[in-house]
C-alpha cells in the first residue's frame, strides 16, 4: 500500500513539472483543409516546437502533424515549409519532405504522419509573434494548400537612455541608464568621430555588466570643432553584448551645450540649474527602475501557481514515507 502511494505521489510530481515544459502546442480542430478525386481528406492538425519562447540566434525544433482523415491513400503527398525572414533551414533541399519510398508517398487513410523541422532564428528577430508557412497537397502537383503557424520570439536585446548630467571647462559627465528588460554585459561607451565634437585623449571607457534598471556615469573630455555651429547634437556609442552573446552597437544622441559658467544646456535651449539637473537625473533613474517591480511580480507569480505547492507537498510526502520505510525496516531487523 505504501509503496502505491509513494509510485502515485512520483506520478503527480512528474504531471506538475510537465506543466512547466519549454514547449508550445498548438491544435486545429477545422475541417479538412484538402480533397482529392480519391477521396483523400489531407489536413495538419497540430503543431509543436521547443523551446518556448524562441532565443534569436538560436535553433528551434518544429513538429508538425498531418492526418488523412479520408477513405482513399494520397498519390504522393508533398509538404514544403516556406520560411521567411527570422526563419530559415540550413538547407534549400530539408524544406521539402515527400513521404513513402524513393519519392512515392502514400498516407493510408486515418493514418498519422509528424513532420519534423529544425530552424535557425536570426540574431536580429523581433520580439513577438512571428508566422512561418506550410504548403502542401496530396499529390505533388501545383495545387498547394497552405497552413501559417506563429513562434513566439523572445526579447535578447535591451535599451538605453542617457543624460547629460554635468560639464566643466571641457569635461562632461553623462549618466547612462539600462531601460530595456535584459542585463547588458560587457558595456563599452564610446565618443565615436562626429562632425562638430572631438575627444581630448581616450575616446571609451568600460562600463562592465549594467543590469536593466542599473545606471552608471562615464566622462568624456571634448572639445567643439565649430562653436558656431546650430547643430549641438552629440552623439555617444554603447557597445554591449546580450542575452545570447552576440555583440551589438547602438548610437543614442544627446542634446549639448557649454557656456561660460560651465554649465549644461538641454533642448529648448534653457539652461538647467543644479536642482533642475538632480530632477532630470531622478527621472532618468525612475525610468531605469521601472523594470524591477516588473520582474519582482513576474517572480513572484510562481508561487501562486497551483503545480509550485503540488510539487512542494508531493517532495515534503515523499520524503516522510521514505523516512518512515526506512525506520521500519530498521526497527525490524
Amino acid at each position: 500500500m505504501e509503496n502505491k502511494i509513494l509510485l502515485f505521489c512520483v506520478l503527480m510530481i512528474l504531471g506538475a513539472v510537465s506543466v512547466c515544459a519549454d514547449a508550445y502546442e498548438s491544435n486545429y480542430t477545422t475541417m479538412p483543409a484538402y480533397t482529392s478525386s480519391e477521396s483523400a481528406y489531407l489536413q495538419i492538425s497540430s503543431m509543436r516546437y521547443e523551446p518556448y519562447p524562441v532565443n534569436p540566434g538560436e535553433y528551434v525544433k518544429l513538429w508538425i502533424k498531418a492526418e488523412n482523415l479520408g477513405t482513399g491513400h494520397t498519390t504522393d503527398a508533398t509538404f514544403r515549409l516556406v520560411p521567411k525572414f527570422p526563419f530559415s533551414l540550413d538547407s534549400e533541399e530539408d524544406a521539402v519532405q515527400r513521404l513513402g519510398q524513393i519519392g512515392y508517398g502514400k498516407i493510408k487513410g486515418d493514418n498519422v504522419v509528424v513532420l519534423e523541422y529544425k530552424l535557425k532564428v536570426d540574431k536580429d528577430a523581433i520580439e513577438g509573434e512571428n508566422e512561418i508557412e506550410m504548403k502542401y497537397n496530396v499529390d505533388n502537383s501545383n495545387s498547394w494548400m497552405s497552413k501559417l503557424f506563429t513562434i513566439d520570439i523572445a526579447d535578447a536585446q535591451t535599451d538605453f537612455d542617457l543624460v547629460i548630467q554635468e560639464v566643466e571647462d571641457s569635461t562632461v559627465a553623462i549618466a547612462i541608464a539600462n531601460t530595456g528588460k535584459n542585463i547588458a554585459y560587457s558595456v563599452i561607451v564610446k565618443m565615436p568621430e562626429q562632425e562638430n565634437f572631438e575627444t581630448i585623449g581616450t575616446s571609451g571607457q568600460m562600463v562592465g555588466n549594467l543590469e536593466n534598471g542599473d545606471y552608471s556615469m562615464v566622462s568624456f573630455e571634448i572639445n567643439e570643432k565649430r562653436k558656431a555651429a546650430t547643430d549641438k547634437t552629440l552623439q555617444i556609442q554603447i557597445d554591449y553584448t546580450d542575452m545570447i552573446g552576440e555583440r551589438r552597437s547602438v548610437i543614442k544622441k544627446v542634446v549639448f551645450e557649454s557656456d561660460s559658467s560651465s554649465s549644461a544646456v538641454f533642448p529648448g535651449n534653457t539652461e538647467l540649474t543644479q536642482e533642475e539637473r538632480e530632477a532630470m537625473r531622478e527621472e532618468m533613474m525612475a525610468k531605469g527602475r521601472g523594470f524591477r517591480p516588473q520582474m519582482m511580480q513576474q517572480e513572484n507569480e510562481i508561487y501562486q501557481e497551483w503545480w509550485f505547492w503540488a510539487i512542494i507537498l508531493g517532495v515534503v510526502f515523499v520524503g516522510w514515507k521514505g523516512f518512515k520505510l526506512i525506520k521500519g525496516r530498521k526497527r525490524k531487523k
